[in-house]
């Protein structure tokens, strides 16, 4: 009996120690984890340890309202089985029909009829800007960027170039295909062509192709911001009479479109705009103004990768 008695009490003493021992470690442990851990807590929650850059909440919230942003959500979001009956100038969204139905009118020549049936209902001038467009949501794939977002920030931070281009970028240059090419030769990850490619250092040839190693083509996409994206995008608002200030979403947009345009078609967009009052202005403007080689995927772009962070920030709190 009294033995039994000794024999829990030291029981109970060593599980008081165990408990005390747990306790500590814990406490000791860092709170932080490292990129190995993060991927492993990916498996378990989708979206809870993606890393979002943090935009202008006072310009987010004005570009979310525009009908161009709300347009492009839509279509983000739609499956390639719908499409969007869609006046082209106003982005005034119509109609949702199957993509059924849009082929069928296709095969039995009844598009241009429709068109002109949608012109008369809302009124428009001319059938010419009612557009069928469908919908993207198997292109843009939130699971497979939010993991590269992580990595490409600690590159761009390395590089001094705010990792928001990296988001932008990573969300619309072919997220769920990364060894697409484009017609223009544009390849990997960040749509690097050839030249730019050999310009930052990586191997383009035959038998190898850097711009499919996603840490080189995420150092030379930040050096290209860098050296060449955002200086000149710098001019060109100093060049409106604007303050050019890079941690304004208006100016971050300005600098995608250098990316994607180039600098000389961009400047040609801007001095066809004309006087602006402020940068949101010049953006709204260049969506819908053709200058040079400065057409309709050139307006689009920074549009895309806005409504596609929008949306990307929606998908993270769901």
């Amino acid at each position: 009996m009294v033995r039994n008695e000794l024999s829990n009490q030291i029981k109970k003493k060593n599980m008081k120690q165990l408990q005390f021992l747990i306790v500590l470690v814990l406490a000791i442990l860092p709170q932080s984890t490292s990129c190995q851990s993060k991927q492993a807590t990916r498996q378990i929650s989708q979206a809870d340890s993606f890393h979002c850059i943090p935009v202008s909440p006072q310009e987010l919230m004005y570009f979310r309202k525009q009908p161009p942003i709300q347009f492009w959500q839509k279509v983000i979001l739609l499956t390639k089985d719908s499409c969007i009956v869609v006046h082209k100038d106003s982005r005034n969204m119509m109609d949702v029909i199957s993509a059924a139905k849009l082929d069928s009118l296709v095969r039995d020549s009844k598009l241009e009829y429709t068109a002109q049936c949608y012109r008369d209902s809302f009124g428009y001038e001319t059938c010419e800007l009612v557009k069928f467009v469908r919908g993207k949501r198997e292109f843009f794939d939130f699971q497979k960027v939010g993991p590269l977002v992580d990595d490409a920030k600690i590159i761009f931070d390395q590089y001094n170039v705010n990792p928001i281009y990296a988001q932008f970028i990573l969300l619309i240059e072919s997220p769920n295909n990364p060894k697409a090419r484009s017609i223009s030769g544009a390849v990997g990850h960040y749509q690097l062509m050839p030249f730019v490619a050999k310009k930052y250092g990586l191997v383009v040839s035959g038998s190898r192709d850097d711009r499919h190693d996603f840490k080189l083509s995420s150092i030379a996409a930040a050096k290209l911001m860098s050296d060449y994206c955002i200086p000149n995008a710098t001019r060109m608002a100093n060049g409106a009479g604007l303050i050019a200030d890079t941690e304004s979403l208006w100016f971050q947009l300005l600098v995608m479109h250098v990316y994607n345009a180039g600098a000389g078609n961009v400047r040609k967009a801007v001095a066809a705009v004309g006087p602006v009052n402020s940068g949101e202005e010049l953006i709204i403007k260049l969506w819908k103004t053709q200058a040079g080689a400065f057409g309709n995927s050139s307006q689009n772009y920074s549009q895309l990768a806005l409504a596609s962070y929008i949306n990307y920030l929606d998908w993270l709190k769901s």
